[in-house]
């Protein structure tokens, strides 16, 4: 079995198993959220030893720290000569430190330039402090550079107006800047906000780096999104591919296959195939070297957003980042809406034999559409040439990657696109009971179960289950439990189990609940069955509207526990060890640790206990 994990789990397996650091996003360009190397913490080691807060890792500048996920490069020779495994954080000030993985000390820092500081016009509930490095950026093992996207005040105001987009290349010994920042945005004066992860591929041993972006207002007149091409060698943009509708995925980065394709879930935006737009989208984008072009080549669409409400032309500019359901909580750019008291409740039960209320508000009138189908990255398989792509409704939807579909406006929200799956969709953060995931029409989505919403924001895990033989995934939705679900060899998916534990407990059943459900990453040994964990944090509140306190919890994904559910090895709740919630961000696992970075300005390291 360690055989098959190793050498065909992904496209390219090759990279994933020689990788003995953390170089990008979720550990792979499959985005699995699976360190396949990890020979410290097991099954075994969290139960006889337990876990322990080490230490707080300080990040600089920015009381809530950073939004980037650690990254990091062993056996690096610093200038004094010390070898180190650096830990690399850069903070949403644009202050990037280099530390010791290990033991925090820091190594190096650099000041990349003034942020942007936080404003209701870049983010409605004003959480963060600053909009500077908000992306993860990428390692190149080879060349031992960090390459980094942050947003720059170009005249030191900090205004959101005076904001632009460059990629550092950093020096990961020292930290310095190996060219000087170079221009990413071109003459695209708009406002951008790029969450969305880098990713770095090599094709014909050229390499070259990827990165999405959307726009400060999602639904204004004019907003466009794009993915950009960043060379290497020359360290200059080669394209840039505009986009009807912004990539932002929760953080999560573009999936990169070995044949230089990329595929993501788009969000808001107008949808006319035949004029190029591909808003609420799963895209497959080509990228060809000489000449630089990146293309569109396919994608696949279940509805869209005039579908979803049954009506006509967008507004100029409106609250975004809420599906259609949630956005009868509060008319259009945000308020109080009393929707709910006109709707109507639907009692059911769902195949566990549980009783299900689910709320159908009385849709709101007017012109207006946000459903935000790109709330999460997609789970690519490529052993099984399947994407399961996810979002807000809790649907998945099984896509063959070497088809997606060519959904066009007359077949989009009908049986003949959806027969174009590779398997049909599946409720995976929920089971609302008899309701069709794939319905004739869409409108009979807008609900809320049990008046909370069931959002997925996390990527689901991929992992391989040795006692399943199977692939399994894992998703943690809005108001819910962890579920994991078995992916078939069509990509047929199959409920296998979940937990008992919820997602923002504390504000569950006070509607609309609380966002944005739970996050979480894998480790194996090489698929040795005894390795395998699967660690996740949530939060107790609303992560969205306020700062709250989170939950960090171990389980065992592969054997279940005596009454059917997800294995619980390890619970933070359980030892007293609260730590403040970072919205979008889940655990990093490497070399017998777990690093989490907070809203606290700093970074949590949870390790064995000696």
């Amino acid at each position: 079995m360690r055989r098959i994990l190793c050498l065909a789990a992904y496209a390219f397996s090759a990279v994933v198993c020689a990788q003995t650091g953390v170089y990008t996003k979720a550990f792979d360009n499959a985005r699995s959220g699976v360190n396949q190397n990890e020979t410290i913490l097991s099954q075994q080691s969290v139960m006889n030893k337990g876990m322990v807060r080490q230490t707080t890792i300080p990040v600089m500048g920015d009381a809530r720290g950073m939004e980037a996920q650690p990254l990091i490069l062993p056996k690096v020779k610093i200038a004094d000569g010390s070898v180190h495994d650096v830990l690399v954080l850069p903070s949403m000030a644009n202050v990037v430190r280099g530390v010791d993985a290990e033991t925090g000390a820091g190594l190096w820092q650099m000041n990349l330039g003034t942020p942007l500081t936080s404003s209701a016009r870049i983010d409605f509930h004003t959480i963060n402090q600053h909009w500077g490095c908000l992306s993860t950026g990428i390692i190149d093992p080879d060349t031992q550079r960090l390459y980094q996207v942050c947003a720059v005040s170009t005249d030191n105001s900090g205004t959101p107006e005076s904001g632009r987009y460059f990629m550092f290349v950093l020096n990961m010994k020292d930290g310095s800047q190996v060219v000087p920042p170079v221009p990413i945005q071109g003459s695209d004066t708009r406002m951008w906000k790029q969450r969305s992860s880098l990713v770095m591929t090599s094709i014909a041993g050229a390499k070259t780096i990827f990165f999405a972006h959307g726009s400060i207002f999602e639904t204004a007149a004019g907003f466009t999104g794009g993915i950009t091409a960043f060379d290497v060698v020359t360290n200059q943009v080669t394209v840039n591919l505009p986009l009807s509708s912004g990539i932002w995925m929760a953080g999560q980065g573009l999936v990169a296959d070995d044949s230089g394709q990329l595929y993501a879930i788009t969000g808001n935006g107008d949808f006319d195939p035949s004029k190029g737009f591909h808003g609420e989208s799963f895209i497959k984008v080509q990228y060809t070297a000489s000449p630089a072009s990146l293309k569109v080549v396919d994608w696949w669409s279940p509805w869209t957003d005039m579908q979803r409400t049954g009506q006509q032309p967008r507004p100029a500019e409106k609250l975004a980042g809420d599906s259609a359901p949630t956005e009868e909580l509060k008319p259009v750019g945000g308020g109080m809406n009393m929707a709910l008291k006109n709707g109507k409740v639907v009692g059911q039960m769902n195949a566990q034999g549980q009783p299900v209320a689910l709320v159908y508000p009385a849709m709101a009138q007017g012109a207006w559409s946000d459903e935000d189908w790109g709330s999460a990255g997609p789970a690519c398989l490529f052993a099984v040439k399947v994407c399961i792509a996810t979002g807000k409704d809790g649907i998945a939807y099984p896509i063959r990657t070497t088809s997606l579909g060519g959904t066009t406006l007359k077949t989009a929200g009908t049986a003949t696109n959806y027969a174009k799956l590779a398997a049909p969709c599946a409720w995976v953060t929920l089971d609302p009971g008899p309701v069709p995931c794939a319905p004739a029409d869409p409108r009979t989505l807008n609900f809320l179960p049990w008046g909370d919403t069931a959002h997925l924001h996390m990527t689901p895990v991929q992992m391989f289950d040795p006692l399943l033989n199977s692939w399994v995934i894992f998703v943690w939705g809005e108001n819910g439990q962890l579920h994991k679900w078995q992916v078939g060899p069509t990509g047929k998916l199959t409920y296998v189990a979940q937990s008992h534990e919820y997602a923002s407990a504390d504000v569950r059943g006070n509607s609309p609940g609380g966002m944005p459900g739970g996050f979480c990453s894998g480790s194996t040994n090489q698929g040795a069955e005894t390795s395998a964990l699967l660690v996740c944090s949530i939060p107790y509140g609303d992560a969205n509207a306020r700062i709250v306190s989170g939950r960090l919890l171990v389980y065992d994904p592969l054997h279940l526990a005596a009454d059917g559910s997800l294995k619980v090895l390890w619970d933070s709740q359980r030892w007293g060890l609260p730590y403040i919630y970072n919205k979008f961000m889940p655990p990093t696992i490497w070399n017998g640790r777990i690093y989490l970075p907070n809203y606290d300005g700093g970074v949590e390291v949870f390790g064995l206990a000696q």
